[in-house]
């Protein structure tokens, strides 16, 4: 058992911060798909095999992201040679934070081990195995086959390597878990550290406070005879961890002597608990909702740059996202510490879904994941609970769920007390008996009627809260423009019960996937978020904001005098059943005043009072001098975190007038460019033949595509822009006339990262490819061009970094003729 045997050391490398000499392998290291499984029956992990034709890859990275390797699924193989260097008395550790999904790993020809999870780090002991002063080769063999629900199976090394030189004797692991008292302003603190070699010496201990301040110290002489130690402390005045404060201390152990190793944890103070149908947060009861992220990007996968993941988890809390499911796949330590800096409480899920081999009791993978998934995690505040699988409830799928219940729930509260054990169905109804009540809370999965079957779960399970892990009606749509979900109507469907606590929307984001039905648009992605995946909000995010903000009314009143601007505000907290509903307490309103350029020239802000749930609305008046320059005004309410979760704009004056950038035409369809002026809201098109003028739908793009029209028939066009104020005009009346070709595809997302330029793009089910022409020249000398059936996305290299790159597109359709080439792109970020 191989690789139960390299698991007991798997979770050091995660969850702490070693003072350690460490050598990185990350870059480029060489790759070969195998898609017909030639690798181990031809011995490719061997250092002299043949490396002839492979290709190279970064690390970390996916390569899905390649455009050659763009749909593969299957086997494929990674080398890389390195020089190693070990220090008198450490021992050597090859360390993977992540592969997806099944690993084996070779050093010079010998098989270390293998890992067989997507989302944990793991490493081997290589001290004894490596060759000194000379390179040493490692190979990995990395499978994506194993799949989860209808998200992409982003496949490769998707986080860091690295060769780590450890201390023999030293702390492995530390586990910090807090006990508040909330009546008397204290906590118990439980500092549990887990040693290898059996050090001895004067072990000291210190807590920070979120300000880095000391506030504990402790020492403790070790004499070498134990591979343990729990050492209790008692904090007084302690900053308690929620979601809009989310105060966070640090842990840090060492020998007194030996200050060049250390390890440290940061940790939250905070209680969870379950009463009744209450969620309790610190002793307060809570009723919160949320929203499931895929976290992946369609240019960088699933390895979740920090600014990726930071991008994505300021918009969710942008959004009122508080409590979630979150996602299928368990998050990396820098994402868990992102979001235990911003405030969501979450729960972490090891990847079962639906029907699955492992959903039984006589299966240890499912408990060996979870060992690792809360060994990892165990020191986040922010999770407060762990799911064992999503959507696993139908049992003539899963026959065995029971007993996969009572050993997974059993192991979790073998190593965590401290968290809710649960899973997610959506077949409570289905069927005449499921074994919910196993589950410390009901995490519901429910598209439509959400009332109506909530209070049928509750006749049927009762006694326990329970929390839609998914709700929605049906699949938006992938332009932003389009608003096909009412979130607002499935909100007040569902407030007012008390044994419901709380809603998460699926889902946050537009993903790409694999998974072929209608709710796939043509360019291969899932798009039931309130953004896009170039992260472009929808017109469903503000619905999204109103429906996940604790207040249940916000309206703003502008009054103009001759020389007074009045602003009127009135805000009333929701109701004690409603979702959500908490306490309002730090919140500002802040009051922007705009230019006509979308600038801001002044500002104020009123700090609000503390808000009780179920409270009176209350007003808030301010009164400024008028100025012509003042075009907009822009009141926003600012979580305690400094998060914009609802704001309201009122125009002063009518929009400036639109410019027309660019138009296209086909046989039967017009397109206009035009740049979003912040003066505007909205625009739309007016358009004329020889008898009768047509509007089309207003938009928030900044593309109008005006539909079947006749060919061979001259249109006049005007751009029209639009506010509450009114409407202007374009100066330019554009006249054209369709022709017989096809439009070239419209351009969504133009931005370089690192040395490639990521282009997303319009796709439709009548295209069979796309051309890309790009140059560092805008008449295009000595131009790149690629050409590629990939939909959507692609990463397209750069030809010199730090040049102005310029770029355009042309696709060719199924029936063997292409469109006319786009207009010229410069792309952004590609000059320094």
């Amino acid at each position: 058992m191989i690789f139960r045997r390299f698991l007991i050391s798997l979770f050091i490398i995660v969850s702490i911060n070693q003072m350690v000499n460490s050598m990185s392998l990350d870059g480029k290291w060489l790759f070969s798909v195998d898609p017909y499984n030639l690798g181990l029956r031809e011995q490719w992990y061997l250092p002299e095999h043949e490396i002839a034709g492979w290709d190279d890859i970064d690390v970390p990275g996916n390569w899905n992201c390649r455009i050659p390797y763009s749909d593969y699924t299957g086997a494929a193989w990674y080398r890389k040679t390195f020089v190693p260097r070990i220090e008198k008395n450490n021992r050597l550790f090859l360390c993977f934070e992540s592969v997806y999904f099944d690993a084996e790993v070779w050093l010079n020809g010998e098989k270390l081990g293998s890992h067989n999870f997507g989302f944990t780090g793991f490493r081997f002991d290589i001290t004894d195995k490596i060759v000194h002063d000379t390179e040493n080769t490692v190979v990995v063999r990395v499978d994506n086959s194993y799949k989860v629900g209808a998200s992409w199976n982003w496949g490769g090394i998707r986080r860091s390597v690295t060769v780590k030189n450890l201390p023999e004797k030293r702390i492995d692991q530390i586990f910090i878990t807090s006990d508040p008292d909330i009546n008397n302003n204290s906590a118990l603190i439980y500092v549990d550290l887990r040693l290898s070699g059996r050090p001895s010496g004067e072990l000291q201990i210190n807590i920070y406070d979120p300000d880095s301040n000391v506030v504990i110290t402790s020492s403790q002489m070790l004499k070498g005879d134990t591979d343990r130690v729990i050492i209790p402390l008692k904090l007084n005045n302690a900053l308690l961890w929620d979601f809009e404060n989310p105060h966070l201390y640090s842990a840090e152990a060492f020998f007194e002597k030996k200050m060049s190793y250390s390890i440290g944890t940061r940790f939250g103070i905070r209680k969870v608990e379950v009463e009744g149908y209450k969620l309790l947060i610190n002793g307060k009861e809570v009723r919160l909702n949320g929203a499931n992220w895929v976290p992946d990007d369609r240019f960088t996968g699933n390895i979740l740059p920090e600014d990726v993941f930071k991008r994505d988890i300021d918009l969710m809390k942008e959004c009122g996202v508080n409590l979630a499911r979150l996602s299928h796949h368990a998050l990396p330590k820098d994402v868990l510490d992102y979001i235990d800096e911003k405030g969501i409480f979450i729960f972490e899920e090891i990847p079962l879904w639906n029907k699955n081999k492992y959903v039984t009791a006589n299966s240890d993978v499912p408990i060996n994941w979870l060992t690792e998934v809360i060994e990892e995690r165990y020191n986040h505040p922010s999770i407060i609970g762990w799911c064992v699988g999503n959507e696993i409830g139908r049992l003539s799928d899963n026959p065995d769920l029971e007993n996969y219940l009572l050993r997974a729930f059993s192991h979790i509260k073998s190593i965590d007390t401290t968290r809710l054990a649960v899973y997610v169905t959506h077949t409570l109804l289905a069927q005449p008996w499921e074994p919910v009540m196993k589950s410390d809370m009901i995490l519901y999965n429910r598209y439509g009627s959400h009332g109506e079957m909530v209070d049928k779960v509750n006749e049927r399970y009762s006694g326990k809260p329970i929390f839609y892990a998914e709700y929605g009606r049906q699949v938006n749509s992938g332009d932003p423009n389009n608003s096909m979900v009412d979130y607002i109507s499935m909100m007040d469907d569902m407030s007012g019960r008390d044994f419901l606590i709380g809603a998460s929307v699926w889902t946050f984001n537009d993903y790409r996937t694999n998974y072929r039905d209608n709710s796939t648009d043509p360019m291969g992605n899932r798009p039931w978020g309130v953004v896009d995946v170039y992260r472009r909000k929808k017109r469903g995010f503000k619905d999204l904001q109103r429906v996940n903000s604790p207040f249940e009314t916000f309206d703003l009143s502008v009054y103009q005098a001759n020389e007074s601007i009045e602003l009127v505000v009135e805000l009333m907290p929701r109701r004690p059943l409603s979702i959500p509903s908490y306490d309002i307490e730090n919140h500002i309103l802040n009051i922007a005043f705009i230019n006509s350029d979308g600038k801001e020239i002044k500002s104020d802000k009123i700090t609000l009072p503390v808000m009780k749930r179920g409270s009176e609305q209350q007003q808030f008046k301010l009164i400024h001098t008028s100025d012509p320059a003042i075009h907009s005004i822009r009141a926003e309410l600012t979580s305690p975190l400094g998060y914009v979760i609802e704001e309201r704009q009122y125009f002063l004056t009518i929009p400036q007038k639109p410019q027309i950038k660019y138009y296209d035409s086909s046989d039967k369809a017009i397109r206009i460019y035009y740049d979003r002026h912040p003066s505007s809201t909205e625009w739309y098109i007016e358009y004329s033949d020889a008898v009768n003028t047509h509007r089309s739908e207003k938009t928030i793009n900044d593309h109008i595509t005006i539909d079947e029209l006749v060919y061979g028939q001259q249109y006049e066009l005007t751009l029209v822009s639009v506010n509450n104020m009114g409407e202007s005009r374009s100066d330019e009346k554009i006249l054209i006339k369709t022709q017989a070709a096809e439009l070239p595809p419209a351009i969504y997302h133009l931005r370089t990262r690192g040395n490639n330029i990521e282009v997303g793009y319009e796709s439709a089910n009548s295209d069979m490819c796309y051309e890309f022409l790009y140059s560092l020249s805008p008449n295009f000398k000595d131009p790149m061009h690629i050409l590629t059936s990939v939909f959507g996305a692609v990463n397209l290299s750069m030809i010199e970094e730090g040049k102005p790159h310029y770029l355009k597109i042309r696709k060719r359709l199924r029936y063997g003729y292409e469109s006319p080439w786009s207009m010229v792109y410069e792309v952004p970020g590609s000059s320094k």
